[in-house]
């Protein structure tokens, strides 16, 4: 049973982003609260800030899949399995069922999607994936099963749905909660504990780590078949049924705009073996994806376009706020950051 303190802390833990949201501070260390709008009017300033809280994903990478099934002879029909080893004891009958599985690589996966941030604290997102892999012959006890085709490519939509474990708003609260044992402490050592604290808090820390759930459908095209057409054993999509993937995401920020990731995920899909020679026969697929992506968030503050103004940090200008770089350039820099 765990104390209600750990719960409360946790609580304050994933909400302090939503707490540090309006807490933005320059190289001086000056907060500003109130920022300047986006835009003259007040519909298009609501309009550029959400417009901000979306970004554009994509990602290729590498995957490794594992199948099984259960494969039961039923009505006594001919089925493609092959015996395989074992011939010097010559012919032995195939067995009323025999688990069948094989595992092979996924090279390349793809993926592109739209991806919602809430208060760095949730993601909502959706997207569209391609793959393309090799269907290798299902092997057990000897026997040996091939599918129609060697080559398969699938597509894939998705939804999901994260929640950001560890960012810049939480180092922050993590900074704080442990630099508040030196409040009672001499005041030679508090005071270079404050200076430590305000400069370290002040640093731009570019990681962030989330997990991820997924959920989706999947489409596979397989190549022509190999194996003689009296047998044409298909993969096909089992009808009504969902593709389920857990994902642990790592992001390194290139600004406030800009990041690069790395992607690991674990996918559980289903299918069935669907030719018309024999009554069809599920067959369940684990695999585990790696990959690396870039991710685009939509600027909503516009670029500045006046002439002869050098202001490289986000700006105002009449009332309204403009940045002065590249959505890859940070935007507010902090010392050591000016190239």
């Amino acid at each position: 049973m765990f104390n209600p303190r750990i719960y409360l802390l946790l609580l304050v833990f994933f909400l302090s982003s939503a707490a540090s949201f309006s807490q933005d501070e320059d190289i001086f260390g000056i907060t500003r609260k109130a920022r300047a709008p986006k835009s003259q009017s007040s519909l298009g300033n609501a309009f550029r800030s959400i417009q901000e809280m979306f970004s554009f994903q994509l990602a290729t990478g590498a995957a490794q899949y594992s199948m099984g099934t259960e494969f039961y002879r039923g009505d006594g029909k001919v089925y493609p399995i092959t015996q395989y080893q074992n011939h010097e004891f010559g012919y032995v009958p195939l067995p009323d069922t025999l688990a069948l599985s094989t595992r092979q690589w996924i090279l390349p996966t793809v993926e592109a999607g739209l991806r919602l941030n809430l208060f760095n604290l949730l993601t909502l997102g959706g997207g569209y994936g391609w793959e393309k892999g090799v269907l290798q012959p299902f092997e057990g006890g000897g026997y040996q099963f091939s599918l129609q085709g060697p080559n398969y490519t699938a597509t894939n939509y998705h939804a999901s749905a994260g929640l950001v474990l560890y960012d810049a708003s939480r180092r922050r609260f993590l900074l704080k909660q442990r630099y508040k044992k030196f409040n009672r402490a001499i005041p030679d050592l508090k005071m270079r504990m404050e200076r430590e604290y305000k400069q370290r808090i002040r640093q731009n820390y570019p990681w962030s780590i989330s997990v991820e759930a997924e959920v989706g459908k999947v489409n596979v095209n397989q190549a022509v078949p190999q194996v003689p057409k009296v047998y044409q054993p298909r993969l096909a999509e089992v009808q009504d049924q969902y593709t389920y993937a857990a994902a642990l995401r790592v992001s390194y920020d290139l600004s406030e705009y800009a990041s690069v990731f790395v992607k690991a995920k674990y996918m559980q899909r289903s299918f069935v073996n669907d030719s018309p020679d024999f009554t069809p026969f599920p067959m369940d697929q684990q695999a585990y994806a790696l990959q690396t992506g870039l991710s685009i968030k939509v600027p909503g503050t516009k670029r500045c376009k006046i002439n002869g103004c050098g202001v490289v940090m986000k700006h105002n200008h009449d009332g309204v706020e403009y940045r002065g770089s590249s959505i890859f350039n940070f935007q507010n820099r902090k010392i050591g950051q000016w190239y």
